[in-house]
């Protein structure tokens, strides 16, 4: 088990459930926000990442750390490549920080959402025309969803 209170694990299992699994399911199924979609999906990565830190969630200075963490441990070997170092565009680089602190993304980055007219003949994780890498909000979110999943069952053991 990765934490080594129990109660902690039930914590943070429902929280999981709650939060990432139903409300941000519903934005994504909902709300019309590009943007708030994407910054629900970087914070919830980063959430996952804190659980799996061996620091205390409220320790300081571990958002790259974390993040990264989360898309190594949790998430699909494609988007691996993203979080290495000198990676082109890198995920905490170039889709988080930006998007968490300026809502919009890096300039390496494209964002849309299914149906909003600009990801017709687009898939997720592809580079675009213009050379920038495409993220769909609810194909990003469906990988978080999965990811927060494995985390239930980590925790579980």
């Amino acid at each position: 088990m990765l934490m080594a209170d129990s109660a902690k694990s039930i914590q943070i299992k429902d929280q999981i459930r709650k939060v990432i699994l139903n409300d941000f399911a519903g934005v994504m199924e909902t709300h019309e926000s590009t943007i708030g979609k994407f910054i629900l999906i970087a914070v919830g990565i980063e959430f996952l990442g804190a659980c799996l830190d061996k620091q205390h969630m409220n320790a300081t200075a571990r958002s790259e750390i974390r993040f990264n963490s989360a898309i190594l441990k949790l998430f699909p070997a494609k988007y691996h490549h993203f979080v290495k170092k000198g990676s082109e565009p890198n995920f905490y680089l170039d889709f988080r920080c930006p998007v968490i602190h300026q809502f919009k993304p890096g300039k390496s980055i494209f964002l849309c959402s299914r149906g909003d007219g600009s990801d017709e003949g687009i898939k997720h994780l592809t580079y675009n025309s213009a050379g920038t890498l495409t993220l769909i909000a609810e194909d990003l979110y469906d990988d978080l969803a999965n990811a927060g999943q494995k985390m239930i069952n980590q925790l579980s053991l």
